[in-house]
């Protein structure tokens, strides 16, 4: 096993994770509930402890591509600096969803608007992990970045 297989077996789990916790704060707004509020929050500051192991693990996944015929280091860049800046959202996101819970024991309970905000950041986020995601499939396949091109003008 060796770092770009790693890589690519954790690298789904915030892409896949972060969109189901969402859903899930999104379902416990519609129904008012403070269980799934709950599951959320604690969702979220999974997927994020659980992104340090893919973040930590695209440097090594660089180091065994580099070089491979139709690799190139623009793509394998271009993933990387977005990588970066996505990883510190994520773990924002998620130190933010551990004072939500911490928000949730106390007696007063958590703000409204600072669950409409996760909830929105939880989206944000999201997709901003999907376009990294997207980015580093031009890393190794062809076929997206053709894809891409046949749509532009």
């Amino acid at each position: 096993m060796n770092g770009a297989f790693l890589h690519l077996a954790v690298n789904h789990i915030p892409v896949v994770g972060l969109p189901f916790c969402f859903l899930l704060l999104a379902a416990a707004v519609l129904r008012k509930s403070r269980d799934l509020l709950q599951g959320g929050f604690a969702a979220i500051v999974l997927v994020a402890l659980l992104t340090i192991v893919v973040f930590k693990t695209g440097g090594p996944a660089a180091h065994v591509i580099n070089g491979m015929a139709g690799v190139t280091r623009e793509h394998i860049h271009d993933h990387a600096e977005a990588a970066d800046d996505v990883f510190g959202a994520t773990e924002v996101l998620g130190g933010a969803a551990l004072l939500c819970l911490w928000l949730l024991g106390r007696p007063k309970g958590i703000p409204n608007a600072l669950t409409a905000l996760m909830l929105a950041g939880t989206l944000g986020v999201s997709i901003w992990l999907a376009y990294v995601a997207h980015l580093g499939g031009l890393i190794r396949h062809p076929e997206i970045e053709m894809t891409v091109r046949e749509k532009m003008p």
